[in-house]
């Protein structure tokens, strides 16, 4: 309850004020559109056409016009959070600020699944403090009513961990099954999450004591599942773009827009800059070029200057950018980046930015605990070295960091569950240590570490 307070009282008093980013604005759309029955078209170009300066041979330029009504297939986005919007906007929610309400109502999820992680790591207080983290850390909920995917990232991760922990304790068929399932439907949600599944199932079947048999049957497994949750869209892709296109045509886009003379010299080191994605790619003639046609165009652009500064994307610009997204490189800077980009509250940001600084220590300490208990360090801590890969690969913002915002919270909850553990069993000076009275099962019980295969 005090989550949802925090979330509805973040819309209410700002967010609901703020015109949205422009991933925002298409998951917004394309919910509307996929509701009227029109599938997943490019929102932009059907709502409002398009007109774009094309550069000719003799050096003019030309003006191509799209109409309004044109429908071009997109796969721009990974679907789930599309969908869950446009279910409620089938049921009605269909203007701006009703699908703010949902989006904040949604983050509470994620609240409860961290709760239910924390108490499957250990206890159930540990669980309630996990709860308690995730219900008020900033940038957990600053993206909560600002119509972004963050807010369902938020709840994979944390699901996934979830079953994760199962998997490790306990590695049989059904588990693996599970673990692919929801792994499946996280990598729908941000395309990235699908890193976790291979990562994490490897080492924990790799140190498992199993035939080797049994361990390739249920890596197997664990992939055919997401593999099979996941076939409908690439199956929808591949018919839509007449080529093999598996999660999102946005690989190109990204890579344009972060690999030029701005990001790697300029003020956007180690960000992202709109304006080397220009010139917008046409075909001969102006013709439109279909997504996974303009896709290819513009990696190949980026590809030929990254061969060419290899040197400096290397020594500084993947620096830069995993310092942006962990916030030790040009940190306030960046949160105004935050502002413009997607639309975060400069204050939010502020106060999250306090608070990440409070609980990385903590969940450095965590790391530690857990390892010395044996636990499952592999499963809670893995979104972390995920998310500095993707910042890497790709450029620094602080949202890239949403998954692994949940192994911070989960590993801090872990270090705080240990200190009242520490605190509580302090005995005053000079008073004898008072022994509890148990039975001898339970002392059996207490003893027994939990099982797994490290």
């Amino acid at each position: 309850m005090a989550g949802l307070v925090i979330r509805l009282s973040h819309l209410i008093l700002i967010a609901a004020n703020n015109p949205l980013s422009g991933d925002a604005s298409s998951y917004h759309l394309a919910a509307n559109l996929w509701a009227d029955g029109l599938g997943f078209p490019e929102p932009f170009r059907y709502l409002f056409g398009g007109m774009d300066a094309v550069p000719l041979t003799d050096g003019g330029t030309s003006v191509v016009e799209t109409p309004i009504g044109h429908l071009e297939r997109t796969a721009g986005h990974p679907p789930v959070w599309a969908i869950l919007l446009g279910v409620f906007s089938f049921l009605g929610a269909t203007s701006i600020i009703e699908q703010q309400v949902v989006s904040a109502l949604l983050g509470a999820p994620a609240i409860i699944l961290m709760g239910l992680l924390g108490r499957e790591v250990r206890s159930e207080r540990l669980g309630l403090i996990a709860a308690a983290i995730t219900s008020t850390y900033a940038f957990v909920w600053v993206s909560d009513g600002l119509l972004m995917a963050e807010t369902p990232a938020i709840a994979a991760a944390a699901a996934t961990m979830l079953v994760g922990i199962r998997f490790w304790r306990s590695p049989t068929r059904r588990a693996a099954a599970l673990l692919g399932l929801v792994g499946g439907l996280a990598a729908l949600t941000r395309a990235e999450l699908v890193l976790f599944l291979p990562l994490v199932t490897a080492v924990v079947l790799w140190r498992a004591i199993l035939p080797w048999r049994e361990r390739i049957i249920r890596y197997g497994i664990c992939g055919l599942t997401a593999i099979l949750l996941c076939l409908p869209w690439f199956a929808r892709n591949t018919m839509a773009f007449d080529t093999p296109v598996l999660f999102s045509n946005g690989v190109g886009t990204v890579m344009v827009q972060s690999n030029c003379d701005a990001t790697y010299f300029g003020s956007d080191l180690g960000y992202w800059n709109l304006d080397c994605g220009l010139p917008t790619p046409y075909g001969e003639g102006g013709r439109l070029l279909g997504e996974v046609e303009r896709d290819e165009v513009v990696r190949e652009r980026a590809t030929s200057y990254i061969s060419a500064n290899r040197g400096r994307l290397l020594s500084v610009v993947v620096p830069a950018r995993v310092g942006r997204m962990w916030g030790v490189y040009e940190p306030i800077g960046q949160l105004r980046r935050d502002v413009l980009a997607d639309r975060r509250s400069f204050a939010v940001s502020v106060l999250g930015l306090a608070q990440f600084a409070l609980l990385v220590p903590a969940a450095v300490a965590g790391m530690v605990i857990v390892r010395r208990r044996r636990g499952p360090l592999l499963v809670l801590a893995a979104w972390i070295p995920i998310v500095t890969f993707t910042a890497a690969s790709a450029f620094g913002n602080t949202r890239y960091r949403t998954a692994a915002e949940t192994s911070i919270v989960i590993l801090a909850a872990v270090t705080a569950d240990a200190f009242l553990d520490w605190w509580g069993h302090r005995q005053p000076t000079g008073q004898p240590e008072i022994q509890p009275a148990v039975q001898p099962e339970e002392v059996t019980m207490a003893a027994q570490a939990p099982g797994g295969s490290s």
